[in-house]
């Protein structure tokens, strides 16, 4: 492998999925807890068993979810011999991308719910592939067979650079021809307004469930 122009290793940082999921075990669990306190259900019961089943099954998928968050990376590295990107614990073998696929490239805006569905690593027929896992900027590459890939940075200037090296200052696109440039507009502002406000709600609506489950 030639000399390393550009690493990066990034973690999830959306802070909202992380307090939607800890806000949900509680929900789950304290009723349950109170229930089997107050002694409520008949242990030797149908019903008991399923609903024991049923709340076991969700913890155990919300704890699932929550250690793949924790262990998640996205790596970056960028040498003479290419780009080579690891997802760890999804995708642990490395992905390398060679410089003679590469037409053009540039550091562009994007939104990861609008145009690839989420974050982590996504297909999209549109909009193509993409390795993400926090922030709105990214790497975009546009290869020579018309497929694109956008690799997620948070540090677009040192990317930036080590691209220009390893392809060319001539296939960066130039600001103002940007072919896939995204701006967020009013629409796009209210939008993610609306979802912040959404849920927080549901958080809300979780906690006041679980406390008055509590206090019966």
């Amino acid at each position: 492998m030639g000399k390393i122009l550009f690493t990066e290793e990034q973690r999830f940082t959306q802070w909202r999925l992380w307090l939607i999921l800890c806000s949900a075990l509680p929900a789950i669990v304290i009723p349950l807890a109170n229930k089997l306190s107050a002694q409520l259900w008949d242990l030797s019961s149908e019903n008991f068993s399923r609903l024991i089943l049923f709340r076991s099954v969700a913890v155990l998928f919300i704890v699932a979810v929550l250690i793949v968050l924790v262990l998640s990376r996205l790596k970056t590295k960028i040498t003479y011999d290419g780009i080579f990107i690891t997802f760890p614990p999804l995708k642990r073998k490395s992905y390398r991308i060679k410089v003679q696929e590469i037409e053009r490239f540039e550091i562009r805006k994007y939104r990861a719910y609008r145009e690839y569905g989420g974050y982590g690593f996504r297909s999209r027929r549109t909009s193509g592939q993409a390795y993400t896992i926090s922030g709105n900027t990214g790497l975009q590459l546009y290869f020579k067979n018309g497929k694109k890939l956008l690799i997620g940075t948070q540090k677009k200037q040192a990317i930036e650079f080590a691209m220009c090296k390893i392809v060319g200052e001539n296939k960066k696109l130039p600001t103002g021809k940007r072919n896939n440039q995204q701006v967020e507009g009013v629409v796009g502002k209210k939008a993610k307004k609306i979802l912040i406000i959404l849920a927080i709600e549901i958080v809300v609506a979780i906690l006041i469930f679980g406390i008055i489950q509590v206090l019966k």
